[in-house]
Order: structure tokens, then sequence, then C-alpha cells
């Protein structure tokens, strides 16, 4: 994809999606900006298993049987991940705070369909195919490093508290990924 194409589907994805409309999040903590760069990763990896099943690996586990084995492998630290989104939730968002992110997560799934079906089907899973392999072979600590990395932009609802926001027109001036998932197919 190009990098006027990326800055332009950030630009899209950045504001179109948002926290419940109840949710006041002025920032996120370290901790909870790392949980939603793995949960993204995360719930990109199940959105490719699912659109992208045609293009199933002639051998080996299907797409979503490899997003299955990555929950499996790291659903302690998923778990952790969910739990510090939660906490967020409840510390900024009125009402049930486990509703907060499922509703969360569901949009994230939804704007990452939407993505699919703009880009068409086959657009959207050579570039996003790879990406489940390649995630899928993370170590627990790989991981971790993945979605700490402070190199590339994230796309995120929420600023960090302890570090200013960068603009969607840096993102392009540094040629970063937008996404946990780009950075992975970048990284390998």
């Amino acid at each position: 994809m190009s990098r006027t194409a990326r800055i332009a589907l950030t630009a899209l994805v950045v504001g179109t999606l948002g926290l419940p409309a109840a949710a006041k999040t002025p920032c996120y903590t370290q901790a909870e900006a790392e949980a939603e760069q793995a949960i993204r990763l995360h719930t990109e990896m199940m959105v490719v298993g699912l659109t992208c099943a045609a293009m199933n690996p002639a051998t080996g586990p299907s797409l979503f049987a490899q997003y299955k084995e990555f929950t499996l492998r790291h659903k302690d630290e998923i778990g952790r991940w969910e739990k510090a989104l939660i906490g967020h939730f409840k510390r900024h968002a009125k009402g049930n705070p486990t509703r907060h992110f499922d509703t969360y997560r569901t949009r994230l799934a939804n704007e990452m369909s939407q993505r699919a079906i703009a880009l068409t089907t086959p657009v959207f899973c050579d570039s996003h195919v790879p990406v489940v392999a390649k995630a899928g072979a993370l170590s627990t600590d790989e991981l971790k490093r993945l979605v700490k990395a402070e190199d590339t932009i994230r796309l995120t609802v929420a600023p960090r508290c302890e570090a200013p926001a960068r603009r969607v027109a840096d993102a392009g001036a540094s040629g970063a990924a937008a996404s946990p998932a780009t950075a992975t197919a970048q990284a390998r």
C-alpha cells in the first residue's frame, strides 16, 4: 500500500473508530496503550482468518485455526490486556465496563471488516494474510516487545497520558506502520 493510501486509511480509521458514546477517555496509561495494540492485533488476526478463509494455506492449519492457536498460546497475556482495557473503561466510562470493552472490540472488528470491503477482499487478504503467520510465530516476549514498540505510529482511541499524540501527517513523513499487525509484517 502506498504511503499516501496508508495516511488516508489511517485518517479514515482514526476519524471513524470511537469509543462507546458515553465514554470520556482523556488518555491511556502505558499499560492500557499496550493492551489496545495487542487487542487490535488479536482482533485483526480474527478478521483476517474469517475474511480470507478462501486463501488458506495448502498445507498446515487454516488462517482461523492459526488465530485460535495464537489465542491459546497467548491466553494469559490476552486476558491481562483485556482486563487493562476493561479497567480503563471502568475509570472513564459510565455503565458496565465489560460491555464497553465488548462494544469497543466489536466496533474494531467491524472497522477492519469495512476496510477489507473498501480495499476488496483479494487486496485486503494479499496484504494481511502474511500477518497471521508472522504474528503466530511470535513468542510471548516478542509479542510484548511488539506492542510496546515506540518506533511506529499506532491507531488508538485515546492518546497516551505520558506522551503527546502524534499526528497522522507525522505518520506519513516517517513512513511508520499504522498497526501492530502492519509492524509485525514489516518486522520480518
